[in-house]
């Protein structure tokens, strides 16, 4: 999980699945506060932090699947498209990546709940899946899937395997 924060993700997906490990890249500070919050569950010898800034660093390979859950959006195209292509390397050949990402807000005519109220900040930089597919594709991936999932507002699940 590149720029997977506290972990919690991780820590649900290995509680979900007894059989799965899971490594979550992010920055130092970031890492050592995940492992604090998840060093009392009983998945944590299932969970490894490893430091590093995604852009710079040599992030761990080998792995059947990165994910990227709402982390992108922070990023200016460009820096999007290189975290996705240094993502795609930690991939062994026929894994997944998966980008779960908010969506474009239709903001026009429609009065937005209160609680959306903070998001607005990163009104400008939510995408359309189309460039999370788009850019898969020019990486390579097959079988590239977008599903849209309605929470307190629209999130896309993108998905290809390279």
């Amino acid at each position: 999980d590149i720029g997977g924060n506290s972990g919690e993700f991780a820590l649900r997906i290995c509680r979900s699945h007894p059989g799965v490990a899971a490594t979550v890249f992010d920055l130092p500070l970031v890492c050592e506060i995940g492992a604090r919050h998840v060093r009392a569950e009983p998945e944590a010898g299932r969970l490894a932090f490893v430091p590093g800034d995604a852009l710079r660093d040599a992030l761990p390979g080998g792995f059947d699947l990165v994910c990227f859950k709402s982390m992108l959006h922070d990023w200016p195209e460009a820096e999007a498209k290189q975290l996705m292509a240094r993502a795609a390397g930690s991939l062994r050949s026929g894994g997944t990546m998966l980008v779960f990402e908010r969506g474009a807000l239709a903001l026009r005519g429609t009065p937005i709940p209160f609680a959306l109220v903070p998001l607005l900040l990163f009104y400008h930089s939510f995408r359309l899946p189309r460039f999370y597919a788009d850019y898969l594709s020019e990486l390579g991936f097959q079988n590239v899937q977008v599903r849209q999932i309605d929470l307190e507002m629209p999130f896309h699940l993108v998905t290809g395997t390279r």
